[in-house]
């Protein structure tokens, strides 16, 4: 007999479409991601013993092992939910798990199919940072396209300058991915720590893109890291709309480091 776990792991992800190969037992759902990526998910307690609020993701490569860990909170995905008619709950509930001496069940509020889609979606898209996207880049359809432009100096005016730049993408029919209006509202660039994981998501990003577009007179080092690493992964780059190939124009690029963006 399946386990509650297992029965709320695959309605998430039995169809196969968050990920292939699911296969879920005991308190996990396993399942493959490429030739040698595979992904395990299990709800998980983050705060009070017996309440799981968080679902947590971890990549593996099948030979080296894990690769990333995400945990997802259920108050982030969902926020807190209404429960009608029951006065303890006036100001609504967090949706979790809880351990009833031995039944787990859904605490006051079960999710919707609404609740249930939110949770897959959130799981698709960390999930896709990982895929192999070179067939996706061949396909027909609008492409995506990254964004590069530099960000220092006016924060403020490069932000509205890589906003009307995407816009311009977006207006010719493609989908634009522009890291400038993702991560300055949620992660300080003036915070190193903070800054380089940008940087960092910034390029992992740049992978899951058919071309790069480049924009601004002057190329910052964080610019240059977007470039060399679209090259490497065989991403067209492009700037005026004009491809560049495997020789960038004559700018002169940082000899050590990524540096700032």
């Amino acid at each position: 007999m399946s386990s509650f776990f297992d029965q709320e792991l695959w309605r998430l992800f039995g169809d196969g479409k968050t990920f292939d190969n699911p296969a879920c037992s005991g308190r996990a759902c396993l399942g493959t991601l490429g030739k040698d990526l595979r992904v395990r998910a299990q709800f998980i307690s983050t705060h009070i013993s017996g309440e799981y609020d968080a679902l947590k993701l971890t990549v593996l490569n099948r030979t080296d092992g894990p690769v990333d860990t995400l945990v997802l909170k259920l108050r982030d995905l969902l926020g807190k939910k209404p429960v009608p008619g029951n006065p303890n709950f006036r100001s609504g509930v967090i949706p979790h798990i809880w351990d009833d001496y031995g039944k787990f069940e859904w605490y006051a509020y079960r999710p919707t199919a609404a609740d249930y889609e939110t949770i897959r979606q959130a799981v698709g898209q960390y999930l896709d940072v990982f895929r192999d996207r070179q067939q996706e880049r061949i396909q027909d359809g609008p492409k995506l396209v990254y964004i590069c432009a530099p960000l220092r100096g006016d924060v403020e005016k490069n932000i509205e300058f890589a906003r009307q730049k995407a816009q311009e993408v977006f207006q010719m029919g493609d989908i634009p991915v522009c890291p400038h209006l993702m991560f300055p509202p949620i992660a300080d660039p003036e915070n190193p720590q903070q800054d380089q994981a940008a940087r960092d998501m910034g390029l992992r990003l740049v992978e899951s893109c058919q071309e790069v577009h480049v924009y601004g007179p002057e190329w910052t080092e964080g610019m240059w890291a977007e470039i060399r690493h679209a090259m490497d992964m065989g991403i067209e780059v492009k700037t005026d709309q004009e491809t560049i190939g495997r020789s960038p124009p004559h700018r002169q690029a940082p000899r050590k480091g990524r540096g700032a963006r």
